[in-house]
């Protein structure tokens, strides 16, 4: 399941920031392409709302073919971070740099950093 950002009306194609989401229902794993910022931020929600109504115990947000290119970004990492505590699943973020690790993990009220490829702790 892949699901797209919209394109605005008014935007030309230059313009249109990209982001696809990947979504594996089974694993739990979410892998992003493209830009995740104010445009596209809705489409990480969307995949996380996704991943409630499933029994993995694990999500998996790989980030590696992704650029986290403003705050919206990063809070939407860490509101999914959040959500995945509140509905007691693990949370791992693959890919992405140690300073939007630690950001996000502090948006998303962690005081520990995590290191690539582990479980953060919820």
């Amino acid at each position: 399941m892949a699901l797209r950002s919209m394109f605005p009306a008014e935007a030309r194609p230059d313009d249109v920031p990209e982001l696809f989401a990947h979504l594996d229902l089974v694993t739990g794993r979410v892998e992003l392409v493209g830009r995740l910022d104010h445009a596209t931020a809705h489409l990480l929600h969307d995949a996380v709302s996704a991943l409630l109504v499933t029994s993995c115990a694990q999500w998996t947000v790989d980030v590696t073919r992704a650029t986290v290119s403003d705050h919206h970004g990063l809070r939407a990492l860490a509101v999914a971070y959040r959500r995945a505590g509140r509905h007691h699943r693990q949370f791992l973020l693959l890919g992405a740099s140690p300073t939007v690790q630690r950001a996000a993990l502090q948006l998303g009220g962690s005081e520990s950093s995590a290191v690539a490829g582990q479980v953060c702790p919820n």
